[in-house]
C-alpha cells in the first residue's frame, strides 16, 4: 500500500533478498499491525473483541423560560382591570429543575419551578405614581403522575411597586390532564384542568374596608383547546372562576358575593422561529386577544376604584403579543 512516502525497491542492498515464504509472512504481520493501529478504539480480551459503549449525554435537569408580553391592558386572571392606557410590558422568567424522573413508575416526574414576573407601564399610575407597577416572585412544584396527569402546587406573592396595596401571598393547586398524550394526537388537544386558588395573607383584590376584608378563595374550571399545524399553533384558553363569598368586596364594605365571577376566552397564535439556532434556545413569536365577562358587583366596584376605565364594564378586551424563549 502507498503510505505517501516513496521508498527504494531495495532499501538494504547488502542483505539477501527475502524468499517468497518470508515475504508472505512479513506482509501478513504488517497487515495485522496496520489493523491494530487503525482500530485503537477496540479492546482485545482473549479471543473476543469488545467495543466500548459510547453513552449519549444525559438531558439537562435545568431549563429556563423567558417570555416578554406587550399588551394594551393589564387585566388579572381575577378580572381586575389594573391599566388600560399606554403600553403594558410584562416579562416572565422561570427556572425549571428536575428533582426526580422515572417514566415507568406511578410518579413520572417532579420539577421545581422558581421565577419572577413584573408589569411595566408607559403611563405612571398608583398611589406613588411610577412606571414599574408590580413585582411577583413565584415558586412551585410540578408532579407528573400516571402518565397523563399533572399536579401543580404554586406559591406567589403580589408586591406593589407604587405602594398601592399590601403585599399578598397565595397558594394554587392545579390538576390537569394531558389528553394529547392519552390519545396520541399531534394536531388537536383539549387540555382540561381544575384549580383551587387561596389567599394566604392580605387581599389580592381591592379591599375597601381592610377591617372587614378577609382572605378567601376561588375555583377555576378551564381548558386550552389547541390546534398544532406545521407552521403555526392556535390555542383557545378558556376558563371560569367561581369565587367564595368574601373574595371580592363591594364599595360599601359588604362581601361581593359567591358564584361565577369571571369568564375568559380568547385565541393565541404562536409561530416558532426555526431559523434561530437551537444553541440559543427555542424561540417563538405569539399574538392574540382575550375576552373577559365580569359577573360580580364587588369586582365591578374594584375596577371603578382602580380607575382604569371609571365605569362598571362587564365586557373587556385585551390585545397582546410577544416573544418566548425556552432554554
Amino acid at each position: 500500500m502507498q503510505s505517501g512516502v516513496s521508498l527504494p525497491s531495495n532499501p538494504l542492498p547488502h542483505m539477501k533478498k527475502p524468499t517468497r515464504s518470508c515475504l508472505s509472512a512479513n506482509l501478513a504481520m504488517a497487515a495485522l499491525s496496520l489493523v491494530l493501529v487503525a482500530a485503537p478504539a477496540t479492546v482485545q480480551a482473549g479471543t473476543a473483541t469488545i467495543s466500548p459503549t459510547v453513552e449519549s449525554p444525559a438531558p439537562s435537569p435545568l431549563h429556563a423560560l423567558l417570555k416578554v408580553d406587550f399588551s394594551t391592558n393589564y387585566i388579572t386572571p381575577r378580572g381586575l382591570n389594573v391599566e388600560n392606557q399606554g403600553l403594558v410590558v410584562q416579562p416572565l422568567f422561570l427556572l425549571f429543575t428536575t428533582l426526580y424522573s422515572d417514566p415507568d413508575s406511578l410518579i413520572n416526574d417532579v420539577t421545581l419551578t422558581l421565577g419572577m414576573w413584573s408589569s411595566f407601564h408607559t403611563r405612571e399610575s398608583g398611589r406613588e405614581p411610577g412606571n414599574w407597577n408590580e413585582f411577583d416572585p413565584i415558586g412551585g412544584l410540578a408532579i407528573k403522575f400516571a402518565d397523563y396527569w399533572k399536579l401543580d402546587i404554586n406559591w406567589t406573592a403580589f408586591e406593589s411597586m407604587t405602594g398601592s396595596f399590601k403585599t399578598s401571598q397565595h397558594l394554587e393547586l392545579k390538576l390537569s390532564f394531558d389528553d394529547a398524550a392519552f390519545t396520541g394526537s399531534k394536531v388537536f388537544s383539549i387540555n382540561p384542568y381544575i384549580a383551587y386558588w387561596k389567599e394566604l395573607n392580605h387581599k389580592a383584590t381591592v379591599a375597601f374596608n381592610v377591617n372587614t376584608a378577609s382572605e378567601s378563595y376561588y375555583f377555576t374550571l378551564g381548558m386550552t383547546p389547541t390546534v398544532a399545524l406545521s407552521k403555526v399553533k392556535f390555542e383557545f384558553p378558556t376558563f371560569i372562576n367561581i369565587v367564595g363569598e368574601e373574595f371580592y368586596q363591594q364599595a360599601s364594605g359588604a362581601p361581593g358575593g359567591s358564584g361565577l365571577a369571571v369568564f375568559r376566552t380568547g385565541v393565541l397564535a404562536t409561530v416558532p422561529l426555526n431559523f434561530v439556532s437551537k444553541a440559543y434556545g427555542s424561540w417563538s413569536l405569539y399574538a392574540g386577544v382575550k375576552y373577559y365577562h365580569l359577573n360580580n358587583p364587588g369586582l365591578l366596584d374594584g375596577n371603578v376604584a382602580l380607575g382604569a376605565d371609571g365605569s362598571r364594564k362587564r365586557d373587556l378586551f385585551q390585545f397582546h403579543g410577544g416573544v418566548s424563549i425556552f432554554f
